[in-house]
Parts: C-alpha cells; sequence; structure tokens
C-alpha cells in the first residue's frame, strides 16, 4: 500500500511539474545583433540559467533582428508592450531618455576596471530606475568594448585623417557631433544598413568595437581599423514594464538576480571576445593601428558642453570621479 501510494504521489508531483512547464510565460528578447555576436551568447547564458529554475516563466533570445532591425524601433515596442524584451544600446535610448546621453560622450571610461564600478553603483542604479517613467524596466548593462573607427580608404591616426570620410554612426545626435568634432562627416543610419552601405560606397566607414566588426564581416567591406577608443557606450538589457508588471514576486525576484549575474558575466566575456577579436581581424587581414587618442580627446572636448548645458555637470563628474 505503502509504496502504491508513493508512485501516485510522484506521478501526480511530475504531471503537476509538467503542467507548470507547459503553461510557463514565455518571453522572447529581441536583439539586433547576429546569433553569433556575445551579447546574445550572454542573453542565452541569462535564458537558460532561468529557464532550468522553472518559476513559470521561460526565455527565448530571437537574434539578428527577427524582431525588427531597428532598436528604436525595439525600445517603443517595449513601451507599448509588443516586445517583451530587449537589449538596445543606450544611444537611441537617449531619444527616449535624454539624459542616457552621457553615455555617449567621448573616452567617459578609462578602462574596464572604471566601467565596471561606474554601471554597477549608484550611477548605473540611478540610469536604469530612469526608465520606469517611460514604460520599462532596466536589468542589467552590458559592455562591448570601446568603439573604434574603421574605413575603407585610409590608417586614422591624427584628427586630420579624419577629413572627407564619411562615418555611419547610431542615430544619436551626441555621436553625430563627436564624430564631427573628430575631423568626419557623421552619418545616421540604422545598423542593419550599414554593411550594404560601405559595400556599395555610400559610406567610407563605421565606428565600432572589435567584436562586431569581426562578426558582422565589415572586415570584408573595410580594410582599416584605428584605435581610436572614442566611445565606450554601455548596453542595457530592457524588459517591457507591462510584462514585467505580469510577473509574480517570485519570478521578478529570480530574474532581477540572474540579471546581476548577468551583467557581471557580459563585462567579462567582453574583455576576452575583444582580445580574441583584435586577433582575428588581423587574421582577416585588417590593417590594424593606434591613434594619437590625446589628440581626439582634445577635439571632442566641446561636445561634453552640449550635455552639461541641458542636463548640468553633476553626473558627468560623478563618472569622471570614480575611483
Amino acid at each position: 500500500m505503502f509504496n502504491k501510494i508513493t508512485k501516485i504521489l510522484v506521478t501526480l508531483l511530475f504531471v503537476l511539474s509538467f503542467t507548470s512547464y507547459a503553461n510557463a510565460q514565455t518571453i522572447r528578447i529581441a536583439s539586433v545583433s547576429g546569433p553569433s555576436h556575445h551579447h546574445n551568447t550572454a542573453l542565452n547564458w541569462f535564458a537558460d540559467k532561468i529557464n532550468k529554475q522553472n518559476i513559470g516563466v521561460t526565455f527565448k533570445v530571437l537574434a539578428g533582428g527577427q524582431l525588427g532591425k531597428s532598436e528604436r524601433a525595439y525600445i517603443e515596442g517595449m513601451q507599448q508592450g509588443t516586445i517583451q524584451m530587449s537589449q538596445v544600446s543606450t544611444g537611441p535610448m537617449a531619444g527616449f531618455v535624454g539624459e542616457f546621453d552621457i553615455f555617449s560622450l567621448p573616452y567617459m571610461f578609462r578602462d574596464t576596471k572604471h566601467f565596471k564600478k561606474v554601471l554597477s553603483g549608484p550611477i548605473g542604479d540611478k540610469f536604469l530606475a530612469m526608465l520606469d517613467a517611460k514604460g520599462m524596466k532596466g536589468l542589467a548593462w552590458f559592455d562591448n568594448g570601446y568603439r573604434n573607427m574603421f574605413n575603407g580608404k585610409k590608417p586614422i591616426k591624427e584628427p586630420s585623417d579624419m577629413a572627407g570620410l564619411k562615418i555611419r554612426v547610431m542615430k544619436s545626435p551626441l555621436m553625430v557631433n563627436t564624430v564631427n568634432a573628430m575631423g568626419g562627416s557623421a552619418t545616421p543610419m540604422a545598423y542593419g544598413e550599414l554593411y550594404t552601405a560601405l559595400q556599395q560606397g555610400v559610406l567610407d566607414g563605421g565606428e565600432n568595437a572589435a567584436g562586431n566588426v569581426l562578426n558582422d564581416k565589415f572586415f570584408e567591406v573595410s580594410k582599416f581599423y584605428s584605435i581610436t577608443q572614442h566611445f565606450r557606450p554601455p548596453g542595457v538589457v530592457v524588459m517591457s514594464k507591462k510584462t514585467w508588471d505580469s510577473l509574480n514576486s517570485k519570478q521578478q525576484a529570480a530574474i532581477e538576480k540572474a540579471a546581476a549575474e548577468l551583467q557581471e558575466y557580459e563585462i567579462d566575456l567582453t574583455t576576452k571576445i575583444v582580445a580574441d577579436a583584435m586577433k582575428a581581424l588581423k587574421g582577416k587581414g585588417m590593417k590594424i593601428n593606434k591613434a594619437n587618442v590625446p589628440a581626439f580627446a582634445k577635439a571632442v572636448k566641446p561636445v561634453y558642453k552640449s550635455y552639461s548645458d541641458k542636463y548640468g555637470s553633476g553626473d558627468i563628474d560623478a563618472i569622471l570621479g570614480t575611483k
């Protein structure tokens, strides 16, 4: 009798567990980057971590622009609730929360240690909290390494080398102003359109981190990669507030815990990816050169004024002063 009751209980628990999993809410994470990009490696790591907990919600990463090619459209979708979750750049996010432009200011982060400390501290928490009023829940910060210049015409060593080069940037006025201050001609364009624009000669180059240049094969249409280290804007992992509010407190707590772990995992992963990508780009035939970073940093100083005039210099000073 005892064995029979035990078997019934085990079977019942199995059925309940299976039913719970089968009825789990699926949250789709939109990503514009290609499936092999390390951002998606990290997002899949996060999804697996949550999915294994069987808390009644599962995550699925839809990479390569399956839900649209524009990060701005992802942000609008999260506000409306048509996009549940995404990882987007802070440049497009500044179109919705203007203060996020601070992360597009050139030469804001000294190194990876500084980057980590700023975003895991009060500044990072403050800016994630700003998303609440815009219908979104900020969960974590991503790194992508320093953004550098690439083009098909010549190595860029000094600001004067930028003259006459049409360079793609994100749709961010601050980024446009920065590249123009560096001496180039900035052209805002959706990321998904860049490869074709370079291939057809519509643009001369772009600016991005080594991992992106490798993963999205810009080495096929650009010969030179110049280490200007002008931008290091973090990415941000965001959930629609409508989706977040549909979750219970246990699910929310589990997701926040996993998101904190995701942030550390992704930043460490980026460090390795950047080092490996630089070696791989050389192997693909790209000509890599160091640029005169102090000269570029001096050239872009006026860009800071446009931000501080609008939002004050408090957050800039807090970031630059973080030790």
